[in-house]
Order: structure tokens, then C-alpha cells, then sequence
């Protein structure tokens, strides 16, 4: 069973979490996780991704990968542009525009305090004390927003052939590698249980207190 994606109502509270602040270091998180959500992007390509690449997505409804920049380098790859992926990519601009910068083409779209591309160690570093505010688990990192992608299209899609819509989206080179999406989700799982033993859901909240009750009496 697949568990390093966050659900539905992981999401909610992690953008919850991040909305909940105006200043402009969160206006930018929020953005770019809500882009990661939506496209499901590996964060060494997204941290790629220039200024000229996103206003080129803006106006062909594609944000295209270089192979280059692609793990494995076997493939060029384009993401669809759907409506969310539009705004978090028009917030993004929308900041380096507030910070004072110019929409200068090869410049990077999401920029560090300094000024400079924000790398994949500050993305991880910005998601993992988001994650810890919004009470997920201590391991969530942004690529499971790329798992959090596929989960969604599996839950969602009407296609007869969601296994293969999640390859195209995540531009996997094999379509068996997608099988990791097919199996029983934690929702799935915790639902069919509670059905059978009665709800009991043990909250992260609860988990503290037992942890420390642990912790005192040891």
C-alpha cells in the first residue's frame, strides 16, 4: 500500500496551514505547492523552471521539461496547463513582481530570500516545516506531491484508462510504473476497516498525547 502521498484532506489542511500566513515568503510556498499538487513534477525539474518557461506555459497551456532537466534524461515532457496550475503559476510571477524583479525570461521563477533559485534543499526545507505546522507526517517531502498527483487523477479521472492517464501526466517511461497507484489507498483502507470495528481514528493530536504519556511513564 502506497503511503507517501497525502490525501484529500492532507491537502486541505497543508494549504490551510500555508494560506493561513500573508507574508510573502508564504505567498510563494503556497503557490508553488499548490503547482506541485497540480502537476505532479519532480522538485529537481520544477526548481528549473525560469520565468520565460512559465509565461510560455501561460500562453500555450503546456509547461514543457527538457530532458535535460528530467531524471534519466530519456525524454522531453510537457505538463498540461489545467486552471489551478494557471494561478499557482500567475502567483508565482505575481511575487517576483511584488519583490521588484522583471519578468527577465531566463530568470528563475520561484527565488530564494536572496534573491537566487531557490534549490531543492530550500524546497525541502520550506515543506518540511509547513508539513510539521499542518500536522503531517515527520517524512512528507514535496515528492509526495508527485504521488499525491497520481492518487488524485486514480481517484477522479472518468477515463477507462486512468493507469495510463497517470503516465502521460507524469510522463513515466513504462506504464508498469504506475502500478504502485493501483493498489488499496490508506483511505480505502481506513474506511473499509472503521466500517468493520467500528470508527476509532486516531488522530495525530491523540498520537501526541499517548506518545508523551509513553514518554512520562518510561
Amino acid at each position: 500500500m502506497l503511503k507517501r502521498y497525502l490525501t484529500e484532506e492532507e491537502q486541505r489542511r497543508l494549504l490551510k496551514t500555508v494560506g493561513s500566513l500573508k507574508d510573502i515568503q508564504a505567498q510563494r510556498d503556497d503557490a508553488w505547492i499548490r503547482c506541485l499538487i497540480h502537476t505532479g513534477m519532480r522538485i529537481g525539474e520544477f526548481s528549473r523552471v525560469t520565468v520565460g518557461d512559465a509565461l510560455d506555459a501561460l500562453r500555450t497551456d503546456y509547461l514543457f521539461i527538457p530532458r535535460e532537466h528530467r531524471k534519466g534524461k530519456w525524454a522531453d515532457h510537457s505538463v498540461r496547463v489545467t486552471q489551478p496550475v494557471r494561478e499557482a503559476l500567475t502567483d508565482l510571477l505575481a511575487v517576483r513582481r511584488a519583490l521588484g524583479y522583471a519578468d527577465r525570461s531566463d530568470a528563475p521563477l520561484v527565488i530564494s530570500r536572496k534573491g537566487e533559485a531557490m534549490t531543492v534543499r530550500g524546497y525541502q526545507q520550506r515543506f518540511k516545516g509547513w508539513a510539521l505546522a499542518a500536522g503531517l507526517p515527520e517524512d512528507a517531502s514535496p515528492h509526495w506531491l508527485r504521488h499525491t498527483r497520481a492518487m488524485n487523477i486514480m481517484a477522479h479521472t472518468t477515463s477507462h484508462d486512468p493507469r495510463g492517464i497517470v503516465q502521460a501526466a507524469l510522463g513515466h517511461r513504462s506504464i508498469a510504473s504506475t502500478g504502485i497507484y493501483t493498489g488499496v489507498s490508506r483511505e480505502e483502507l481506513e474506511r473499509s476497516l472503521d466500517e468493520v470495528d467500528g470508527h476509532g481514528r486516531m488522530t495525530v493530536a491523540r498520537q501526541r498525547r499517548r506518545y508523551e504519556e509513553r514518554r512520562a511513564g518510561a
